[in-house]
């Protein structure tokens, strides 16, 4: 336990204050305190000799360049932290208590700041719930505790309707199905690419879907509308139309292509029809299903293709994209996605 209580500048001075009263505590010293604290500081951090107390020493640390180092490095591992539920692997109360941590080491004591950072961990679908319940916050705990009735609110019986703002994530990987304008393929139809994208939803991954009722059953058509108007489907390829070799676009690994164009609403190769083997589905489509998305095929009587999250890689200028694809295969796991409401 003596070596653990080395301070190196790793460790904020009052907790390693905490800790070295709990040891002379355990062992029961109760005189020469200061001398000790001292030999338990590293070689390298100065520490002046005219310090006489435990809280003299503290201070001293406090003003030794290797805390400054500390705070800062805190603040950084702050501002990239991102929450990630228990369902992609996370683990609330461990980010909790790593959040409550960071604050403390980097001596972030003002609630306004807490918040602010607090926000930013968060992913799209629950930034903008979280941002509508913290107005009268007054403390951490609070934070705390609001995040924590918003995320054991029963959103999983939510059900979709027409018009409602969702994204899609892929069950194998936990991307979600994102889309850049202006990022196109550089072969086949030179359409806007759809690919695999962040393990968070934000603007590039979010869809409207849209179908001919209130709410979308089994064997419903959806569409499914990014920014711009464009709509997610599959293009026929008309240059072999005098040729008579009838076939849609084919991607890079060739499997049908799938990308996001300017085509009308009613058109039949933008049209989906979503299905689900869950037993628990209630009958219309909800936050949370895992389902299949599939399309038909209009040059082979009675085929349908299915949204799949494949594992090629396309390479489009510098960048390399995870593509997605339909394919007229078995369906297996790279088939199934999330549907998550957003609002």
């Amino acid at each position: 336990m003596l070596l653990q209580m080395i301070y190196d500048g790793n460790i904020h001075p009052d907790e390693w204050l905490r800790q070295f009263n709990t040891y002379c505590f355990l062992k029961k010293i109760t005189e020469d305190n200061v001398k000790l604290a001292k030999m338990m500081i590293d070689s390298t951090i100065h520490v002046p000799k005219d310090v006489t107390s435990l809280t003299e020493l503290v201070s001293a640390l406090k003003v030794e360049v290797s805390f400054t180092v500390f705070k800062n490095t805190n603040k950084r591992k702050l501002q990239v932290l991102k929450y990630k539920s228990e369902n992609i692997g996370g683990d609330t109360s461990k980010f909790i208590e790593t959040f409550r941590k960071l604050c403390r080491d980097a001596e972030i004591d003002d609630l306004r700041e807490q918040k602010e950072y607090f926000v930013e961990t968060l992913p799209y679908v629950l930034k903008k719930k979280f941002l509508d319940k913290i107005d009268d916050i007054k403390s951490l705990s609070d934070i705390f505790l609001r995040f924590n009735n918003l995320l054991i609110e029963p959103t999983s019986n939510f059900f979709i309707k027409n018009g409602s703002i969702v994204a899609l994530r892929h069950i194998a990987t936990g991307k979600y199905l994102s889309t850049i304008e202006n990022l196109r393929y550089e072969t086949g139809s030179g359409s806007q690419m759809v690919f695999l994208g962040d393990t968070e939803p934000h603007h590039t991954s979010l869809w409207k879907i849209k179908f001919d009722k209130d709410y979308a059953t089994i064997d419903t058509f959806v569409t499914l509308q990014q920014r711009f108007d464009k709509f997610l489907g599959i293009r026929y390829d008309y240059s072999n139309y005098y040729k008579r070799r009838e076939n849609y676009y084919k991607s890079p690994s060739q499997n049908t292509e799938v990308s996001c164009n300017v085509i009308k609403e009613n058109d039949n190769d933008n049209k989906w029809r979503f299905d689900t083997n869950d037993l628990n589905y209630q009958g219309c489509l909800k936050s949370n299903d895992i389902i299949t998305l599939s399309i038909k095929n209009e040059i082979v009587k009675d085929r349908y293709e299915f949204l799949r999250g494949h594992d090629f890689q396309v390479n489009i200028g510098k960048e390399v994209y995870e593509e997605v694809v339909c394919h007229n295969k078995g369906i297996g796991v790279n088939d199934n996605w999330c549907i998550e409401l957003i609002e």
